[in-house]
């Protein structure tokens, strides 16, 4: 089983964050929210986009209504916790943003415990062992990363000096999904992959992503081609997998119910049909996903999509310059302001 997982940290609010740990309550209930893709519309790299803070302060009630508007970050982004990406997202934005606000590429994978908890699966990504005790903290008991399997048998790896970033690579995951059963050093047979494929689970079907370089990165969907190639190369036969993330529903079914739960955090009401607005700077996942799910869909230009007016393929209800245009937009259509 392949995952973009990382790291455990336990989150620690700096004295600045420090709020009450009572559920605060508006003056009024609010029956719309926001989910805000991170990469290329609040950071992109290590930069924070310059307009990111003020849009958070409006949802979080600077605004003409003094209204709290329910929000949650939704990411293809992933290889820590949750408690992590809120402990750094918060330092760097210099805003409290909650582990309850947190949706990562990964986490609608949680449903998957049940069925594998106590089977051995290999998590590949991230850094050291980070990605096992992410996995650990989802609540999968037999966790293996790559550099066991280079410490079990180092001749899988024969090359003098490897970085971090050849581990994750295909090779290691090629063995175990030609395997037979799982058993690395085996190789099933045709016949036996035709009727037995080892599960697999990708965690960001994204092409691209967007940092402070002026073009766009290779993401993990990259990755997924190059191995779906190389199986079919070596087996003659398509590779099964099943996808998380944006635009996969399961993600969209489970960002819409974290962002339920933190409106009742936040407001203290419940409205399973609330109207839900969902700002993405890639047309192919963040638009394409929010579209299909009946959401109201925002592109931005501050990410993958430069183009001039809409994107042709996955086009927005709404395209505006950047994530403050994006809330403002929102927050004029639903309260006339």
């Amino acid at each position: 089983m392949l995952r973009s997982t990382l790291r455990s940290n336990i989150f620690a609010t700096k004295l600045k964050y420090l709020v009450n740990s009572n559920r605060w309550y508006t003056s009024s209930s609010c029956h719309y929210g926001m989910c805000i893709d991170i990469d290329g519309v609040l950071i992109k790299g290590n930069n924070v986009v310059p307009e990111a803070k003020r849009a958070l302060q409006f949802l979080n009630g600077d605004n003409l209504l003094n209204k709290k508007i329910p929000f949650i970050l939704l990411t293809n982004g992933g290889g820590e916790t949750e408690e992590s990406k809120a402990e750094k997202m918060s330092e760097k934005l210099d805003f409290l943003i909650k582990p309850s606000q947190i949706v990562l590429s990964h986490s609608p994978m949680e449903k998957l415990v049940p069925k594998y908890r106590d089977s051995e699966i290999l998590v590949i990504g991230g850094k050291r062992d980070e990605c096992r005790i992410a996995a650990e903290n989802y609540g999968f008991k037999r966790v293996v990363i790559p550099n066991d399997i280079l410490v079990w048998n180092p001749s899988i790896w024969p090359f003098s000096n490897f970085r971090e970033e050849d581990l994750k690579w295909a090779r290691i995951a090629l063995d175990v999904l030609r395997s037979k059963d799982g058993y690395i050093g085996t190789i099933a047979s045709q016949r036996d992959l035709l009727n037995h494929q080892i599960p697999l689970f990708f965690s960001n079907p994204d092409i691209m992503w967007s940092t402070e370089f002026p073009n766009p990165r290779f993401a993990q969907g990259s990755f997924r081609i190059a191995l779906e190639c190389l199986f079919e190369k070596y087996t003659g036969l398509k590779l099964k997998s099943e996808w998380f993330g944006k635009p996969e529903t399961v993600t969209y079914e489970y960002a819409h119910m974290m962002l339920e739960n933190y409106a009742y955090e936040l407001t203290g009401d419940s409205l399973p049909n609330r109207k839900i607005y969902a700002v993405g700077d890639n047309p192919a996942s963040d638009i394409a996903g929010a579209n299909r799910h009946g959401w109201h869909s925002i592109l931005v230009k501050t990410g993958v999509f430069q183009g001039e007016g809409n994107d042709l393929k996955d086009p927005a209800d709404h395209v505006t310059d950047n994530v403050l245009g994006a809330v403002k937009w929102m927050f004029a259509n639903e309260e006339g302001h």
